[in-house]
C-alpha cells in the first residue's frame, strides 16, 4: 500500500528572512510583494496582530500597534536557494521527492523500514538543522490525504508538526470534524455547491454516492472523492511541472528618473533572466517589460506602462537585452 507525505515550510518567506537575522526570530515578520505594495507572507506573531494577506503596506505600516513588526521586501533568489537546501535534505533521505511549490514537496514514504512517526520527526529536525526552516509533515495513503494531514499538522500545535492519517479510523475522526472546503481540489465555489446539496463535512463527501459526486463535480470531483476514500489516483512524479514563465522584477531603493540608470537596470534583469533560462534548460519566445512609479508618492503623478512582443526562441543574453531595451524605449518617459 502506498504512503505519501507532504512537507510544507511554515511561513516560508518569513522563515527565510529569520535564518540570517537572529534578532527577528521571535518578532512579527511580514514579507511584501514585489513593489512593496501588500503583505504576501506573515509569521504567526504577525497574524495575531491582525495583519491579513493582501493588506496594503502604506495603509497599515503607520498603525501604532504594529511598531514592532519587521517588514521585508520579497527576495526571491534567497527563497529559491533555501528551497533548494530543503530539497537536497529530503532527496538524501526519501526514495522519491516531488516539488509541488517552492515550499511544499510530496514524499514517497512507501515501504520504508522505519517507524513513520519517528522517521518524519527526524526528517523535520534534519531539514531544520541544515536549512534552518521550520516545517510540518502529514502523511497518508493518497496525496490528497497527505495534503489534508499536513494542514491539520500546521493548524494544531499539539500535534508537534506531524499528522498521521494512514489509519482509516483516524481519518474518520478528522473527516467528521473538518468542513469540505479544507480538501485540496475543492475550491470555494465547489464547496458552496456541495454545501447547498447538504454536504457539509469531508465525511459527508466521502459517504456521498460516487455517481452523484461525478455528476455534480465531473471526473475531477470523483477523483478527489476516491483519493479521500484511500484510493490513490495521483501518482508521484520526481520532476516538477515545467515552468511556463519567469520574471525578474525589483523595486528601486531610490528614485530613478534618467534613461541611463533605467537602461542599465533593465539590462541587468534581462541578463539574470537569461541565466535562469539556461540553468533550467529553457528558452523564451515572449517578453514583457513593465515600469511604474511609486504609487504611494503623493507629490508626483503616477505612471505605469508595459510592452510585450513575441521573439524567436532563445536564451541568449545579448538578444534578450536588445529586445528588452527596445520595449523599454517605447514606454520610457523622461523624468
Amino acid at each position: 500500500m502506498p504512503v505519501y507525505g507532504l512537507i510544507d515550510a511554515n511561513s516560508f518567506y518569513c522563515s527565510c528572512q529569520r535564518v540570517f537575522e537572529a534578532r527577528i526570530r521571535t518578532a512579527p515578520v511580514v514579507v511584501l510583494s514585489n513593489n512593496d505594495g501588500c503583505a504576501i507572507a506573515r509569521t504567526k506573531e504577525a497574524k495575531q496582530l491582525g495583519i491579513k494577506m493582501g493588506d496594503a503596506w502604506h495603509l497599515i505600516r503607520r498603525r501604532p500597534d504594529l511598531k514592532g513588526v519587521q517588514w521585508y521586501s520579497s527576495n526571491y533568489p534567497l527563497y529559491a536557494d533555501m528551497s533548494r537546501r530543503m530539497y537536497q535534505v529530503l532527496e538524501s533521505r526519501v526514495p522519491r521527492v516531488e516539488p509541488y511549490s517552492i515550499d511544499e514537496m510530496f514524499l514517497d514514504l512507501s515501504g520504508l523500514p522505519y517507524d513513520l512517526p519517528t522517521f518524519c520527526r527526524q526528517l523535520r529536525e534534519e531539514v531544520h538543522a541544515v536549512a534552518k526552516i521550520p516545517t510540518c509533515i502529514g502523511w497518508g495513503p493518497t496525496k490528497t490525504i497527505a495534503k489534508l494531514a499536513n494542514g491539520i499538522a500546521k493548524d494544531r500545535p499539539e500535534l508537534g508538526g506531524l499528522c498521521d492519517l494512514n489509519r482509516e479510523a483516524d481519518r474518520q475522526t478528522y473527516f467528521s470534524e473538518l468542513p469540505i472546503g479544507e480538501v485540496w481540489g475543492i475550491g470555494r465555489r465547489t464547496a458552496e455547491k456541495l454545501m447547498r446539496a447538504g454536504i457539509q463535512t469531508i465525511a459527508d463527501f466521502v459517504a456521498m454516492d460516487s455517481r452523484a459526486a461525478r455528476n455534480m463535480l465531473t471526473v475531477v470531483g470523483a477523483r478527489v472523492q476516491a483519493e479521500l476514500r484511500g484510493q490513490s489516483c495521483l501518482p508521484l512524479s520526481e520532476v516538477a511541472a515545467p515552468r511556463q514563465g519567469l520574471a525578474c522584477t525589483r523595486t528601486f531603493g531610490r528614485l530613478v528618473d534618467n534613461w541611463t540608470d533605467l537602461r542599465e537596470a533593465v539590462s541587468h534583469y534581462a541578463t539574470t533572466a537569461a541565466e535562469k533560462l539556461r540553468a533550467e534548460g529553457m528558452t523564451a519566445s515572449f517578453m514583457t517589460v513593465f515600469i511604474q512609479t511609486n504609487p504611494h508618492q503623493k507629490d508626483t503623478s503616477w505612471y505605469a506602462n508595459q510592452q510585450s512582443c513575441g521573439i524567436e526562441e532563445t536564451s541568449d543574453t545579448l538578444v534578450l537585452i536588445t529586445e528588452a531595451l527596445r520595449l523599454l524605449r517605447r514606454i520610457w518617459k523622461p523624468g
